[in-house]
Protein backbone atom coordinates (compact mmCIF):
# COMPACT_ATOMS: atom_id res chain seq x y z
CA UNK A 1 0.00 0.00 0.00
CA UNK A 2 1.09 3.58 -0.68
CA UNK A 3 1.13 4.56 2.98
CA UNK A 4 3.39 1.65 3.93
CA UNK A 5 5.77 2.57 1.12
CA UNK A 6 5.91 6.13 2.44
CA UNK A 7 6.58 4.84 5.94
CA UNK A 8 9.36 2.62 4.64
CA UNK A 9 11.03 5.55 2.89
CA UNK A 10 10.78 7.63 6.05
CA UNK A 11 12.42 4.74 7.90
CA UNK A 12 15.31 4.66 5.41
CA UNK A 13 15.91 8.40 5.81
CA UNK A 14 15.61 8.16 9.59
CA UNK A 15 17.88 5.14 9.66
CA UNK A 16 20.59 7.01 7.79
CA UNK A 17 20.33 9.87 10.26
CA UNK A 18 20.43 7.59 13.27
CA UNK A 19 23.38 5.63 11.92
CA UNK A 20 25.48 8.77 12.02
CA UNK A 21 24.07 9.68 15.44
CA UNK A 22 25.30 6.34 16.76
CA UNK A 23 28.81 7.82 16.69
CA UNK A 24 27.65 11.13 18.15
CA UNK A 25 29.24 12.96 21.00
CA UNK A 26 26.48 11.69 23.27
CA UNK A 27 27.38 8.06 22.61
CA UNK A 28 31.02 8.81 23.34
CA UNK A 29 30.02 10.41 26.64
CA UNK A 30 27.86 7.42 27.52
CA UNK A 31 30.61 4.84 27.02
CA UNK A 32 33.36 6.82 28.75
CA UNK A 33 33.01 4.55 31.80
CA UNK A 34 31.25 1.27 32.55
CA UNK A 35 28.24 1.36 34.89
CA UNK A 36 24.98 3.30 35.02
CA UNK A 37 24.92 6.73 33.42
CA UNK A 38 21.97 9.10 33.38
CA UNK A 39 20.75 12.41 32.04
CA UNK A 40 17.57 14.47 31.86
CA UNK A 41 15.46 15.56 28.88
CA UNK A 42 11.95 17.08 28.70
CA UNK A 43 9.18 14.52 29.22
CA UNK A 44 6.28 14.27 26.79
CA UNK A 45 3.22 16.22 27.93
CA UNK A 46 0.41 14.23 29.53
CA UNK A 47 2.53 11.18 30.30
CA UNK A 48 1.47 11.07 33.93
CA UNK A 49 4.19 9.84 36.23
CA UNK A 50 6.15 6.95 34.67
CA UNK A 51 7.57 5.07 37.63
CA UNK A 52 7.30 1.78 39.50
CA UNK A 53 4.15 1.35 41.59
CA UNK A 54 2.86 -0.92 44.31
CA UNK A 55 -0.53 -1.37 45.90
CA UNK A 56 -0.95 0.41 49.19
CA UNK A 57 -3.54 2.09 51.36
CA UNK A 58 -5.40 4.54 49.18
CA UNK A 59 -4.39 2.90 45.90
CA UNK A 60 -1.24 2.75 43.80
CA UNK A 61 1.85 4.28 45.40
CA UNK A 62 5.20 5.09 43.87
CA UNK A 63 7.89 2.62 44.82
CA UNK A 64 11.60 2.58 44.19
CA UNK A 65 12.66 1.27 40.78
CA UNK A 66 15.61 -1.12 40.80
CA UNK A 67 17.71 -0.40 37.72
CA UNK A 68 19.48 -3.74 38.01
CA UNK A 69 16.29 -5.77 37.48
CA UNK A 70 13.71 -5.68 34.71
CA UNK A 71 11.19 -3.74 36.77
CA UNK A 72 8.46 -2.44 34.49
CA UNK A 73 7.50 1.12 33.75
CA UNK A 74 3.98 2.08 34.73
CA UNK A 75 2.52 5.23 33.20
CA UNK A 76 -0.02 6.68 35.60
CA UNK A 77 -2.89 9.00 34.71
CA UNK A 78 -3.62 9.60 38.39
CA UNK A 79 -2.88 13.25 39.11
CA UNK A 80 -2.45 12.34 42.78
CA UNK A 81 0.70 10.48 41.80
CA UNK A 82 2.36 13.72 40.81
CA UNK A 83 4.34 14.37 37.68
CA UNK A 84 7.60 15.86 36.53
CA UNK A 85 8.47 17.95 33.50
CA UNK A 86 11.67 15.97 33.03
CA UNK A 87 12.46 12.39 32.10
CA UNK A 88 15.47 10.60 33.57
CA UNK A 89 17.07 8.38 30.95
CA UNK A 90 19.35 5.65 32.33
CA UNK A 91 21.87 3.70 30.27
CA UNK A 92 23.96 0.84 31.53
CA UNK A 93 27.39 0.45 29.94
CA UNK A 94 29.35 -2.79 30.07
CA UNK A 95 32.68 -3.47 28.37
CA UNK A 96 32.52 -0.06 26.76
CA UNK A 97 29.07 -0.58 25.16
CA UNK A 98 25.51 0.34 26.21
CA UNK A 99 23.61 -2.83 27.14
CA UNK A 100 20.51 -1.65 29.05
CA UNK A 101 18.11 1.27 28.76
CA UNK A 102 15.52 2.55 31.24
CA UNK A 103 13.53 5.77 31.61
CA UNK A 104 11.39 7.13 34.45
CA UNK A 105 10.02 10.49 35.53
CA UNK A 106 12.76 12.58 37.11
CA UNK A 107 11.01 12.48 40.50
CA UNK A 108 10.75 8.67 40.44
CA UNK A 109 13.06 7.12 43.07
CA UNK A 110 15.59 4.61 41.70
CA UNK A 111 18.24 2.36 43.17
CA UNK A 112 21.21 0.45 41.83
CA UNK A 113 24.17 -1.54 43.09
CA UNK A 114 26.35 0.97 41.24
CA UNK A 115 26.60 4.72 41.49
CA UNK A 116 24.90 6.64 38.68
CA UNK A 117 27.16 8.91 36.65
CA UNK A 118 25.22 11.99 35.49
CA UNK A 119 26.22 13.70 32.23
CA UNK A 120 23.75 16.61 31.99
CA UNK A 121 23.14 18.64 29.94
CA UNK A 122 22.19 16.52 26.92
CA UNK A 123 20.62 17.76 23.68
CA UNK A 124 17.10 16.32 23.30
CA UNK A 125 17.54 15.55 19.59
CA UNK A 126 20.80 13.74 20.26
CA UNK A 127 19.06 11.70 22.94
CA UNK A 128 16.27 10.60 20.57
CA UNK A 129 18.70 9.77 17.77
CA UNK A 130 21.02 7.78 20.02
CA UNK A 131 18.13 5.98 21.73
CA UNK A 132 16.52 5.00 18.43
CA UNK A 133 19.82 3.90 16.91
CA UNK A 134 20.54 1.66 19.88
CA UNK A 135 17.04 0.11 19.89
CA UNK A 136 17.47 -0.68 16.21
CA UNK A 137 20.89 -2.25 16.74
CA UNK A 138 21.69 -5.87 17.42
CA UNK A 139 22.22 -5.02 21.10
CA UNK A 140 18.85 -3.42 21.73
CA UNK A 141 15.93 -5.77 22.33
CA UNK A 142 13.30 -3.36 21.02
CA UNK A 143 11.05 -4.37 23.91
CA UNK A 144 8.34 -2.25 25.52
CA UNK A 145 10.62 -0.73 28.16
CA UNK A 146 13.15 0.43 25.58
CA UNK A 147 10.44 1.81 23.31
CA UNK A 148 8.90 3.58 26.31
CA UNK A 149 12.24 5.32 26.89
CA UNK A 150 11.95 6.66 23.35
CA UNK A 151 8.23 7.46 23.42
CA UNK A 152 8.37 9.44 26.67
CA UNK A 153 10.90 11.94 25.34
CA UNK A 154 9.16 15.19 24.40
CA UNK A 155 11.41 15.87 21.40
CA UNK A 156 9.23 15.82 18.26
CA UNK A 157 11.55 13.53 16.30
CA UNK A 158 10.72 10.70 18.73
CA UNK A 159 7.37 10.20 16.95
CA UNK A 160 8.97 9.40 13.59
CA UNK A 161 11.59 7.25 15.28
CA UNK A 162 8.90 5.28 17.09
CA UNK A 163 6.87 4.91 13.89
CA UNK A 164 9.91 3.36 12.19
CA UNK A 165 9.75 0.49 14.70
CA UNK A 166 6.08 -0.10 13.81
CA UNK A 167 6.87 -0.54 10.12
CA UNK A 168 5.72 -3.80 8.41
CA UNK A 169 9.22 -5.24 8.10
CA UNK A 170 9.83 -5.14 11.87
CA UNK A 171 9.16 -8.11 14.21
CA UNK A 172 5.49 -8.36 15.20
CA UNK A 173 6.01 -7.85 18.94
CA UNK A 174 8.19 -4.80 18.32
CA UNK A 175 5.51 -3.41 16.01
CA UNK A 176 2.82 -3.93 18.63
CA UNK A 177 4.87 -2.26 21.37
CA UNK A 178 5.70 0.67 19.12
CA UNK A 179 2.05 1.09 18.10
CA UNK A 180 1.00 1.00 21.76
CA UNK A 181 3.41 3.78 22.69
CA UNK A 182 2.46 5.85 19.66
CA UNK A 183 -1.12 5.84 20.94
CA UNK A 184 -0.21 6.17 24.59
CA UNK A 185 2.35 8.96 24.46
CA UNK A 186 2.68 10.68 21.09
CA UNK A 187 -0.46 12.81 20.99
CA UNK A 188 -2.39 13.72 17.86
CA UNK A 189 0.35 12.75 15.42
CA UNK A 190 0.85 9.40 17.11
CA UNK A 191 -2.90 8.68 17.09
CA UNK A 192 -3.01 9.43 13.37
CA UNK A 193 -0.24 6.92 12.69
CA UNK A 194 -1.96 4.27 14.82
CA UNK A 195 -5.25 4.87 13.02
CA UNK A 196 -3.58 4.13 9.70
CA UNK A 197 -2.37 0.80 11.03
CA UNK A 198 -5.83 0.13 12.47
CA UNK A 199 -7.51 0.78 9.15
CA UNK A 200 -5.08 -0.59 6.58
CA UNK A 201 -2.58 -3.12 7.98
CA UNK A 202 -2.95 -6.50 6.22
CA UNK A 203 -2.89 -8.35 9.57
CA UNK A 204 -6.22 -8.48 11.40
CA UNK A 205 -4.36 -9.30 14.61
CA UNK A 206 -2.28 -6.15 14.33
CA UNK A 207 -5.35 -4.07 13.44
CA UNK A 208 -7.00 -5.35 16.63
CA UNK A 209 -3.97 -4.25 18.63
CA UNK A 210 -3.96 -0.86 16.92
CA UNK A 211 -7.63 -0.36 17.87
CA UNK A 212 -6.76 -1.09 21.49
CA UNK A 213 -3.89 1.40 21.29
CA UNK A 214 -6.24 4.05 19.88
CA UNK A 215 -8.60 3.46 22.78
CA UNK A 216 -5.76 4.34 25.16
CA UNK A 217 -5.03 7.65 23.44
CA UNK A 218 -5.85 10.84 25.32
CA UNK A 219 -6.71 12.66 22.09
CA UNK A 220 -10.20 14.12 21.89
CA UNK A 221 -10.98 12.35 18.63
CA UNK A 222 -9.74 8.93 19.75
CA UNK A 223 -13.30 7.67 20.18
CA UNK A 224 -14.27 8.68 16.64
CA UNK A 225 -11.21 6.89 15.28
CA UNK A 226 -12.17 3.66 17.06
CA UNK A 227 -15.79 4.02 15.95
CA UNK A 228 -14.70 4.34 12.32
CA UNK A 229 -12.92 1.00 12.57
CA UNK A 230 -16.03 -0.61 14.11
CA UNK A 231 -18.01 0.42 11.04
CA UNK A 232 -15.56 -0.24 8.23
CA UNK A 233 -13.15 -3.08 9.02
CA UNK A 234 -13.54 -6.19 6.88
CA UNK A 235 -12.87 -8.50 9.84
CA UNK A 236 -15.74 -9.25 12.20
CA UNK A 237 -13.25 -9.91 14.99
CA UNK A 238 -11.72 -6.44 14.57
CA UNK A 239 -15.14 -4.80 14.49
CA UNK A 240 -16.09 -6.68 17.65
CA UNK A 241 -12.95 -5.52 19.46
CA UNK A 242 -13.59 -1.94 18.35
CA UNK A 243 -17.11 -2.08 19.83
CA UNK A 244 -15.71 -3.47 23.08
CA UNK A 245 -13.16 -0.67 23.40
CA UNK A 246 -15.78 1.94 22.55
CA UNK A 247 -17.69 0.76 25.62
CA UNK A 248 -14.53 1.09 27.74
CA UNK A 249 -13.76 4.66 26.66
CA UNK A 250 -16.48 6.28 28.83
CA UNK A 251 -17.83 8.28 25.89
CA UNK A 252 -21.51 9.25 26.21
CA UNK A 253 -22.12 8.29 22.57
CA UNK A 254 -21.06 4.66 23.04
CA UNK A 255 -24.47 3.19 23.95
CA UNK A 256 -26.19 4.67 20.91
CA UNK A 257 -23.32 3.83 18.55
CA UNK A 258 -23.12 0.22 19.70
CA UNK A 259 -26.91 0.01 19.38
CA UNK A 260 -26.60 1.24 15.80
CA UNK A 261 -24.06 -1.51 15.15
CA UNK A 262 -26.59 -4.06 16.38
CA UNK A 263 -29.04 -2.79 13.77
CA UNK A 264 -26.61 -2.63 10.86
CA UNK A 265 -24.37 -5.66 11.47
CA UNK A 266 -24.83 -8.75 9.31
CA UNK A 267 -22.57 -10.98 11.40
CA UNK A 268 -24.24 -12.94 14.22
CA UNK A 269 -20.94 -13.15 16.09
CA UNK A 270 -20.37 -9.39 15.92
CA UNK A 271 -23.93 -8.74 17.12
CA UNK A 272 -23.32 -11.01 20.09
CA UNK A 273 -20.11 -9.18 20.87
CA UNK A 274 -21.93 -5.86 20.56
CA UNK A 275 -24.37 -6.98 23.25
CA UNK A 276 -21.42 -7.94 25.45
CA UNK A 277 -19.89 -4.51 24.79
CA UNK A 278 -23.11 -2.88 26.03
CA UNK A 279 -22.77 -4.88 29.25
CA UNK A 280 -19.39 -3.20 29.80
CA UNK A 281 -20.78 0.32 29.91
CA UNK A 282 -20.43 2.18 33.18
CA UNK A 283 -23.06 2.13 35.90
CA UNK A 284 -26.71 2.23 34.90
CA UNK A 285 -25.70 2.74 31.29
CA UNK A 286 -25.23 -1.00 30.79
CA UNK A 287 -28.59 -1.88 32.32
CA UNK A 288 -30.51 0.71 30.32
CA UNK A 289 -28.80 -0.23 27.06
CA UNK A 290 -29.47 -3.95 27.52
CA UNK A 291 -33.13 -3.35 28.41
CA UNK A 292 -33.47 -1.31 25.21
CA UNK A 293 -32.12 -4.29 23.25
CA UNK A 294 -34.65 -6.67 24.81
CA UNK A 295 -37.46 -4.25 23.98
CA UNK A 296 -36.15 -3.40 20.53
CA UNK A 297 -36.57 -4.94 17.10
CA UNK A 298 -33.64 -7.37 17.18
CA UNK A 299 -33.25 -11.08 16.42
CA UNK A 300 -34.23 -13.50 19.18
CA UNK A 301 -30.63 -14.63 19.68
CA UNK A 302 -29.56 -11.03 20.33
CA UNK A 303 -32.31 -10.56 22.90
CA UNK A 304 -31.33 -13.78 24.63
CA UNK A 305 -27.76 -12.51 24.99
CA UNK A 306 -29.06 -9.21 26.34
CA UNK A 307 -31.15 -11.03 28.95
CA UNK A 308 -28.13 -13.08 29.97
CA UNK A 309 -25.92 -10.03 30.46
CA UNK A 310 -28.72 -8.18 32.23
CA UNK A 311 -28.77 -10.93 34.84
CA UNK A 312 -25.00 -10.59 35.22
CA UNK A 313 -25.22 -6.88 36.03
CA UNK A 314 -27.16 -7.63 39.20
CA UNK A 315 -28.57 -4.10 39.42
CA UNK A 316 -31.97 -3.50 41.04
CA UNK A 317 -33.27 -2.10 37.76
CA UNK A 318 -32.12 -5.20 35.86
CA UNK A 319 -33.68 -7.57 38.41
CA UNK A 320 -36.98 -5.69 38.36
CA UNK A 321 -37.07 -5.85 34.56
CA UNK A 322 -36.28 -9.57 34.54
CA UNK A 323 -39.10 -10.15 37.03
CA UNK A 324 -41.49 -8.39 34.63
CA UNK A 325 -40.29 -10.51 31.71
CA UNK A 326 -40.64 -13.76 33.66
CA UNK A 327 -44.17 -13.00 34.87
CA UNK A 328 -45.51 -12.30 31.38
Amino acid sequence: MIWFKQLASVGLILGATLASADESGLRQRLVAEDGWVGYHVPIVAGSGAPCCYSNGLGGMKKSRCDLDTRTGTFVSNDSASGSSDELSVYWHVGNGKPDKLRAFAADCPVSSRENIRWIDPVDAKDSVATTAAWIGSAVGNGDSMELAALALQAEASATAALASFAAPEKPVEMRKDAIFWLGQARGHEGAGIVEKFASSDPSADLREHAVFSLSQSREEDAYERVRNVSRKDASGEVRSKALFWMAQMKDPRAAADIGDALSSETSDEVREQAVFALSQLDGRGATSALINVVRGDYPRSVKEKALFWLAQTGTDEAMAFLDQVLTK
